[in-house]
């Protein structure tokens, strides 16, 4: 293995690009003075113009950094997996279809509110704040205390009624809850 790629794939798990220079400059010096042999015998100044020349011709510190730089992993989206073996790849298309989103609790829920709508969002559903003329709801909540269970639980029973008042003619009202706690009480 060549010396520099050893310091790159060392860099790579340790040391900050700052050091990385100097990492750089001392491998190349040490490889330099051990690889390649005076075979004039010229003294100690006549080594180092001959190094401050191969260096000033040599690659720049942009050419190290590409040559070190990892590649990065593309995020995987929806649109790429494999959809579960219980729902067809088009039951996943959001169609223009409306969610109405509401978040119970805390500061976390609300970050997964904005995570669960922009995984719909990409899916092609749309939000709404009109209770009225959404498609899909979708509850974000934890049950940490049993008062809050049970408000969500009162919501369920409003949002059922909601949907049985619904014109046949539209899309069916879809209802869920994303909640850790609440999944296997709803499970049949």
């Amino acid at each position: 293995m060549h010396p520099l790629q050893r310091v790159f794939r060392a860099q790579r798990l340790s040391a900050p690009l700052t050091s990385m220079c100097w990492v750089l400059l001392r491998t190349f010096r040490a490889h330099n003075s051990t690889s390649c042999p005076d075979p004039e015998g010229k003294s100690s100044e006549g080594v180092q113009k001959d190094f401050s020349s191969r260096l000033a011709t040599g690659p720049t510190f942009q050419h190290f950094l590409r040559s070190a730089s990892v590649p990065q992993e593309k995020p995987s989206s929806p649109e790429v997996e494999d959809p579960p073996p219980y729902l067809s790849g088009d039951e996943l298309l959001g169609r223009q279809r409306k969610v109405y989103l509401e978040t119970y609790g805390c500061q976390m829920n609300v970050n997964d509110t904005e995570i669960a709508w922009s995984i719909l969002q990409k899916s092609g559903y749309l939000r709404t704040s009109n209770l009225q003329e959404a498609d899909v709801i979708l509850l974000v909540t934890c049950s940490i205390r049993e008062k809050a269970e049970q408000t969500i639980w009162n919501r369920l029973h409003q949002l059922k009624v909601l949907k049985a008042k619904r014109p046949r003619s539209r899309v069916p009202l879809r209802i869920g809850i994303l909640g850790p706690e609440l999944a296997p009480t709803l499970a049949p």
